[in-house]
């Protein structure tokens, strides 16, 4: 069964933000370009970042 849920998108690119930025304000060079790119980054592209991260998406339904 496909289980279609409608995303927070501003919410989930906060929570993926939140979750780098310590390292990019450690210095690290790669967090800060991951940063960057996550505040760029189109909706699809992040749900496959959370995906990736293993992070359950129900956390950012909408209702």
């Amino acid at each position: 069964m496909d289980e279609r849920i409608t995303i927070d998108v501003e919410r989930l690119r906060d929570a993926l933000v939140n979750e780098t930025g310590p390292a990019a304000f450690a210095g690290s060079p790669w967090a800060i370009v991951d940063v960057a790119a996550l505040e760029d980054a189109s909706p699809l592209d992040l749900i496959r970042e959370a995906e990736r991260r293993g992070w359950d998406l129900r956390r950012f339904a909408v209702g």
